[in-house]
């Protein structure tokens, strides 16, 4: 079996205003448009913020659930 990293690891909830890892996932996950099929992760969720949007990204995201940071 796998081991996982504990960034890695799903949450059973939202971590409002706290880190998130690219690879982390709650259950208020909400897609960009750009995200593949699929693929439910921090790093695609709406409501993360990993400064996609500046010429350099973050490697540790915040979370603004239930903000819309991107679409």
């Amino acid at each position: 079996m796998e081991k996982r990293r504990r960034e890695d690891a799903p949450l059973s909830a939202p971590n409002a205003e706290g880190n998130v890892w690219p690879k982390q996932v709650c259950p208020a996950f909400e897609p960009r448009a750009d995200t593949p099929e699929g693929m439910r992760q921090c790093w695609y969720c709406r409501c993360a913020d990993f400064h996609l949007d500046k010429p350099r990204s973050l490697d540790v995201g915040v979370c603004y659930w239930p903000r819309k940071i991107l679409k």
